[in-house]
């Protein structure tokens, strides 16, 4: 049964207290927090000044892309005025600026999946906060189906310690211990999540209190099209120099389907930039999207030269998580790229869909971060009204042998019986193992044939 505690305040910042008292009472919370909530942010401080990185455990907060792991990471080292990689510090794929006095951790979910192969219970950890978990993708899915077990494991193995709040408030200013043995603690795992609907998670965590923090969102005013557009491309190119020439300062995003759209629409922009008067060519574009390299993403972040105005073109990667300063100007035309998988063909795509309401409403969200904004959608509101209200799980609509190669390499045997918050389609799963069993990764007993990345005998789940 859900359990809703609605905080009804400006900024989390104001429920400090609150929050960290029933994250000591509750060992596992959802918090919803809306746009410009600062829950990306916040909580992990108060988590930290709570006590939470007693005896050296790592308050870990994962996020579904690289971005926002590094962005995040540096902003709060920066209100914390400590250098990245001591007290707070990111790891993604291929960067790991961390260290022993690391105590707030942002990483990819992908990253806390693959450190649980060499440490099955995530021993460093005394908080783990999955972030973004309303996005649903597949490497969220499997993590919230390990946390469940981890948690589960260390709850019976722990050594009574104890999470009582008032207990841990006498011990509060006690110097961390880092050089000795730490006890294995019961994990605490809070779930955040944009989406209002808060009931899906709380159900799969056995009627988790769910905690609603009301955010910071400017008025947006949201333009539609009169008609649909034929050509989204040119239309979003049209609305770009629309609103360079006729409307006041800010900086404008620009969401498309993918890389290539993004290439082709950025050429468009600096071959018409040039058609106009010296005066009006203040424009910057930048591109931001998943292969981007790490360094060419950060540039998105920098603030625009006086005169000048930025436009941003990016996939979905900026939805949620990173906020980019100076933006004030968003333009949605409606579309996203998503896997799509067949088990009857057994041929998996990326195509182009329409958004969930949820995104577009995300994407909008963009505009009123900093002050008062605009959206200009390209489609009718009458076809907003026909979305669907969220997106539907990637786990159910991708190819599953990595998700499969994933769970055996944790030692799960029985993947149709995995405790996933939904479960992917049967049909899939069988058509994955056989792929898996005809290219010899798995065994007949549905063991990893070559068992790289299981260092511990008996691995997660045996």
């Amino acid at each position: 049964m859900l359990t809703l505690l609605l905080i009804d305040n400006f900024l989390i910042c104001i429920v400090e207290k609150r929050l960290v008292e029933e994250v000591w009472k509750n060992d596992t919370l959802i918090i919803v927090g809306e746009t410009g909530s600062g829950k990306t942010t916040q909580l992990p401080q108060y988590l930290y000044n709570g006590g939470f990185f007693q005896n050296g455990g790592i308050i870990g907060i994962t996020q579904p892309r690289r971005v926002a792991a590094v962005t995040v990471a540096k902003r709060v080292a920066e209100e914390r005025c400590v250098e990245l990689g001591q007290l707070v510090g990111y790891s993604i794929r291929f960067e790991d600026v961390t260290s022993t006095s690391t105590r707030i951790k942002y990483m990819t979910d992908g990253l806390l999946l693959r450190e649980a192969l060499l440490d099955a219970k995530l021993s460093r950890y005394s908080v783990i906060v999955v972030d973004e978990a309303h996005e649903r993708t597949v490497q969220t899915d499997v993590l919230l189906g390990l946390l469940k077990y981890v948690q589960k494991k260390r709850s019976q193995n722990s050594n009574g310690a104890s999470g009582n709040y008032d207990h841990v408030k006498k011990d509060n200013n006690a110097k961390e211990k880092s050089n000795e043995v730490r006890k294995l603690n019961p994990l605490k795992l809070i779930i955040m999540s944009a989406s209002l609907d808060a009931r899906g998670f709380s159900e799969y965590f056995g009627g988790a209190k769910a905690v609603h923090v009301m955010g910071r969102q400017f008025p947006v005013d949201i333009l539609y099209t009169a008609q649909p557009e034929t050509d989204c491309l040119d239309a979003a190119l049209v609305t770009i120099f629309q609103i360079h020439m006729e409307e006041g300062p800010g900086d404008i995003i620009v969401f498309l389907s993918g890389q290539e759209e993004i290439e082709s629409i950025e050429g468009l922009v600096r071959e018409n930039l040039k058609k106009l008067p010296e005066a009006n060519q203040k424009l910057l574009i930048y591109p931001l999207f998943s292969s981007l390299p790490s360094e060419k993403q950060m540039k998105v972040f920098t603030p625009a030269p006086v005169g000048f105005r930025k436009v941003i073109l990016a996939t979905n990667i900026a939805e949620t998580s990173v906020t980019i300063p100076g933006v004030k100007y968003v333009i949605d035309p409606g579309l996203v790229k998503a896997h799509s998988y067949s088990p009857d063909s057994g041929i998996e795509s990326l195509i182009v869909v329409k958004t969930s309401k949820a995104q577009a409403l995300q994407r909008s969200g963009r505009a009123g971060r900093e002050g008062p904004g605009k959206c200009y959608r390209l489609y009718p509101e009458s076809k907003f009204e026909g979305l669907d209200d969220s997106t539907v799980p990637e786990i159910k609509r991708c190819n599953l042998s990595n998700v499969i190669l994933q769970l055996s390499a944790l030692g799960v045997d029985d993947i149709i019986g995995f405790d996933f918050m939904e479960k992917p389609d049967r049909m899939a799963v069988i058509r994955s193992l056989e792929l898996l069993y005809l290219l010899g990764a798995l065994t007949d007993e549905k063991k990893l044939s070559d068992p790289i990345g299981l260092l511990e005998p008996e691995g997660l789940f045996m």
